[in-house]
């Protein structure tokens, strides 16, 4: 009896392993190490994100708008200003999002940045974002990266002889990543 237990006890554990045992699926094939972009809605430009496992550094050059309100809160004026920018995000694991039309390997990390407004209007702006990148399935050298935060922008200058205050806004941006190595 003794013995019918032993074998009885290895083979459950035999097929415990192998057929209930979850391993994680490997993504690491979707992506690279550098990726050159296109950013909108947080300044319109050009991002180079160099990859590091799961930690993601950036910078780049953008086009970003400043609109200008008088004291009863009306638009006065928008203006265009040229803009730089760095960042840094951690992502957690990819998984794969299982979806009606396509399949998505996405990624969830926080993205930490710091924009800087040159020139006339010089501003500084940081920010704190919860980021999302996904690759669709077999795609495996672009990726769409979305992030949605709050951002506080503090102004170096004067408008009309009269300082600027310190403002609190949401931050939004879309970016489409091409890898290149």
């Amino acid at each position: 009896m003794c013995k019918r237990n032993t074998l009885l006890y290895c083979l459950v554990l035999l097929f415990s392993s192998s057929l209930f045992s979850q391993t994680e699926p490997d993504y690491s094939e979707y992506g690279g190490k550098v990726s050159i972009g296109v950013s909108i809605f947080d300044g319109f430009g050009i991002p180079v994100r160099v990859y590091k496992g799961n930690h993601v550094f950036e910078g780049g050059a953008y086009v970003a708008g400043i609109a200008f309100t008088d004291p009863d809160g009306f638009l006065e004026d928008i203006l265009t200003v040229p803009m730089f920018g760095a960042g840094y995000t951690y992502f957690g694991d990819r998984f794969l999002k299982v979806k009606k039309k396509r399949d998505k390997i996405r990624a969830n990390g926080i993205a930490v940045r710091v924009n800087q407004i040159v020139g006339d209007y010089s501003t500084t702006i940081p920010s704190l974002s919860w980021a999302q990148e996904t690759f669709r399935e077999g795609r495996t050298k672009r990726s769409f990266l979305f992030e949605l935060g709050i951002q506080y922008g503090f102004p170096h200058f004067e408008y009309l002889n009269a300082p600027i205050n310190n403002s609190v806004g949401i931050r939004l941006r879309c970016q489409w990543n091409f890898f290149l190595k």
